[in-house]
């Protein structure tokens, strides 16, 4: 029996292991909204519904599996902890959810969005995807690196995060721009690139598909003869890992996927349903890597040996810890869910000699120009310089891929 299964909540008692370990029921039977949620705990407190009905006006969404509420810590009445870091990765804990928008930067003394020298038309919530359009090939493809382009096949996901940069994208139409209809487009643009080596899928998370959709994607994009890797980023694993399923598996090893992006945040996610997935997939023959990103966030992995029993679970499972990501300013609830750069780098340095080397990620910022490696020295380097706005609120001077200082909007502790 399944650690998720036996504990699961008491009104899925009834529930069949085969039902549980099917990733569409698990779909089926999410929490979306306030009502569901009373529904499953109705002992929490007003204050809470109040929050989460807040939060679902502000067009941000919510959608918790069965499978993700079975690894919530519960206390004596039954309630999910505040503090418990799978809670506090789906439900909105934060104290000022009326100030919850993407943009919302600024520190407790700097205070809100158009303080601290914050630039809206970069960090608002009217432009939260940072995408430049000149990198955009269609609608749903951006090509910014020279030999790969990232494809947003959906705009939807299997659950939702609250310190996903990508939150808004259902609530506003501006910010939608994954999906099938411009998939053809798609596919003849980055036929007539020939720089183009890998193809990523994102989203949105693309297994929110079936496996007949999948494959016709992953058919089309190996047809083309200069695409000589595939990579998949999910979060199925830590929200619905049953949707890594043996045909999904299959899928893998008969189009030769290089890469699966893997999204786990604590240690906490690692069961035994996340070994089996893995599981599946070699069994399957595919020679696919499984590589992990993780966000750095504030309240849930910011301590170092959380973060240490996180990449050392993962290495041991066969999943490579590859990037630990700064948490993004264009975030939700960023005050709350961000620490800095700095702070950051402190946990990462105290884990260097704590840890085996092939366990340790790579600590970057993601900027709108790209992805920027934190180098290890605390003081900074002559590329990588931390300073303050002409307001006093910490910012990071860099020099990006292309040579060309940039700006990244940094936090405080």
């Amino acid at each position: 029996m399944s650690y998720s299964y036996k504990n699961r909540l008491s009104a899925f008692e009834a529930v069949e292991m085969s039902d549980w370990q099917n990733w569409i029921w698990q779909e089926q039977n999410a929490i979306r909204n306030v009502l569901q949620l009373k529904k499953f705990f109705p002992r929490m407190n007003a204050a809470e519904f109040e929050r989460l009905e807040k939060w679902q006006k502000k067009g941000l969404r919510i959608l918790m599996t069965p499978y993700v509420l079975s690894l919530v810590e519960k206390d004596e009445e039954g309630n999910p902890l505040k503090a418990d870091p799978v809670w506090r990765q789906v439900f909105p804990v934060f104290a000022d959810v009326e100030g919850a928008d993407g943009g919302r930067l600024a520190d407790d003394a700097a205070g809100c969005i158009g303080g601290g020298g914050i630039r809206p038309d970069e960090y608002s919530v009217s432009n939260e995807n940072w995408e430049e359009a000149a990198e955009m090939i269609s609608p749903i493809a951006q090509h910014k690196y020279d030999n790969r382009a990232i494809i947003y096949t959906i705009d939807s996901c299997l659950g939702y995060c609250m310190y996903c940069f990508r939150a808004l994208q259902s609530g506003d139409e501006s910010e939608r721009h994954g999906g099938m209809p411009h998939w053809e487009k798609t596919v003849a643009e980055i036929a007539k690139r020939k720089q183009i080596e890998e193809v990523i899928f994102s989203g949105g998370d693309p297994l929110v598909y079936d496996n007949g959709r999948l494959e016709a994607m992953l058919k089309d994009i190996r047809a083309i003869s200069h695409v000589r890797a595939i990579r998949i980023h999910t979060r199925a694993w830590t929200h619905n890992p049953f949707r890594i399923d043996e045909e999904f598996c299959g899928l893998l090893k008969k189009y030769d996927v290089t890469e699966m992006g893997v999204h786990v945040i604590h240690s906490n996610e690692l069961t035994d349903d996340f070994h089996a997935a893995v599981g599946r997939i070699r069994n399957s023959g595919a020679r696919t890597l499984l590589m992990c990103d993780t966000p750095l966030i504030k309240g849930v992995n910011d301590d170092e040996n959380i973060l240490r029993e996180l990449f050392m679970g993962l290495y041991v499972a066969g999943v490579k810890p590859y990037y630990l990501s700064h948490n993004m300013p264009n975030i939700p609830a960023a005050v709350e869910q961000r620490t800095s750069v700095k702070r950051g780098l402190q946990l990462y340095n105290r884990l260097k000699r704590r840890i085996s080397n092939p366990a340790m990620p790579e600590y970057i910022i993601t900027h709108k120009s790209g992805k920027k490696t934190v180098p290890e020295c605390e003081e900074g380097t002559p590329d990588f310089i931390y300073a303050k706005d002409k307001s006093g609120f910490p910012i990071i001077r860099f020099k990006n891929w292309r040579g060309d200082w940039r700006e990244y909007l940094d936090a405080t502790d």
